[in-house]
């Protein structure tokens, strides 16, 4: 079938994957294999992988999908991601769809470099985020199809991402043995595939957290290493000078999944006295109806930066609040509220934010 055909064909497949997925009755997913006989070769034969197989190709039979993947999918992406994760041997859609999540919320964001040009660290593109400016050649030019503009769209992206991990360690997982992230659920092959793609153990923690909600929901969520370690990081000293109590909340796996890898990159370059998380938090917005981030575990206030208050005039509250203002990508706050005033989103100023810094995010 050719590619321009396959292209065509994304809606149907996607909707007989995700009617696949909702009628299952043996479990959370669907073996393609028991599909009936009609939908199951009209998926076979349109998902058959471009690329050559790897050697020793391993097919996963089920699809495992949570109620969270389908309700935060696109099922146009979901398609894809099950196509592309079954032409490599330890890929599972999960992995691929949590990366897809993390960089461009699906290619749903309005950021720039998603639709067009570039993004904002003026090298990469699309909805998987390809670099498309170092080399010769480009990351783009080593795993996608040759053609530049193919970047941006999604049926050409996910398989040169799913072709960029196979090759980063996971088309032949068990000879990787050195964990890079050992703080990090997941096995070191995928931790090794990941850091490739962005080199940082906070980034393979939302990927692999991603990809395990896509695949169940665990009701409490387990005991998960990266919080536990993040509550006994020495650089962040929680205190309950303010009615809170943010030491359990630290080590919270509810705790967004955004406020627990900032926490951990800010946590590199200063100490910080952290005055409030979820507990002991008013459950709205202080004066409104308007339900807290705090109360939905997306929030944190800090007091102090280097042992030093929060204040209009501190120098450490300055530099703290210059290097959030340059974030950019997964980790940029919805709403930062500070004493200095910066005059543009995402920060606001009041006389309840003079001697404490507020960090928020919006819906994951």
């Amino acid at each position: 079938m050719t590619r321009s055909l396959k292209v065509r064909f994304t809606g149907v497949i996607a909707g007989l994957l995700v009617l696949a997925l909702l009628t299952d009755r043996a479990s959370p997913g669907f073996p393609l294999a028991k599909v009936g006989s009609a939908v199951g070769r009209v998926i076979h034969q349109t998902l058959r992988p471009e690329r050559s197989r790897p050697a020793r190709l391993v097919v996963p039979v089920v699809a495992r999908a949570s109620v969270f993947a389908l309700a935060d999918i696109p099922s146009e992406y979901l398609a894809l991601y099950l196509q592309a994760a079954h032409t490599c041997p330890a890929l599972s859609w999960q992995l691929l769809a949590g990366i897809g999540k993390v960089e461009t919320n699906h290619g749903r964001t309005t950021a720039p470099g998603v639709h067009s040009g570039v993004n904002t660290f003026g090298c990469c593109a699309g909805p998987m985020q390809f670099n498309i400016r170092n080399g010769p050649p480009t990351t783009w030019d080593t795993y996608g199809d040759g053609t530049p503009t193919h970047v941006y769209q999604p049926q050409y992206a996910i398989p040169a991402a799913a072709h960029k991990l196979c090759t980063d360690g996971l088309a032949n997982p068990t000879q990787i043995t050195h964990d890079p992230c050992p703080t990090v659920t997941g096995t070191p092959a995928q931790h090794h595939a990941i850091l490739a793609y962005n080199h940082a153990c906070w980034y393979a923690h939302q990927v692999l957290t991603l990809a395990s909600r896509y695949t169940t929901t665990p009701t409490p969520p387990p005991p998960d290493p990266f919080t536990q370690a993040l509550a006994h990081n020495p650089n962040l000293q929680p205190t309950t000078t303010h009615g809170c109590n943010p030491q359990p909340d630290l080590a919270n796996p509810q705790l967004d999944l955004r406020i627990q890898s900032l926490l951990t990159v800010m946590a590199s370059h200063w100490t910080l006295r952290i005055s409030c998380v979820h507990s002991g938090h008013s459950r709205h917005v202080n004066g409104t109806t308007r339900i807290s981030n705090h109360t939905l575990w997306r929030a944190v206030d800090i007091d102090q930066i280097n042992h030093q208050p929060i204040s209009p005039t501190s120098p450490t509250t300055r530099a703290l609040i210059t290097w959030l203002d340059h974030l950019q990508g997964p980790l940029r706050p919805t709403e930062i509220g500070s004493p200095i005033p910066l005059g543009h989103r995402p920060y606001f100023t009041n006389q309840a934010h003079q001697h404490h810094i507020h960090i928020g995010y919006g819906p994951l």
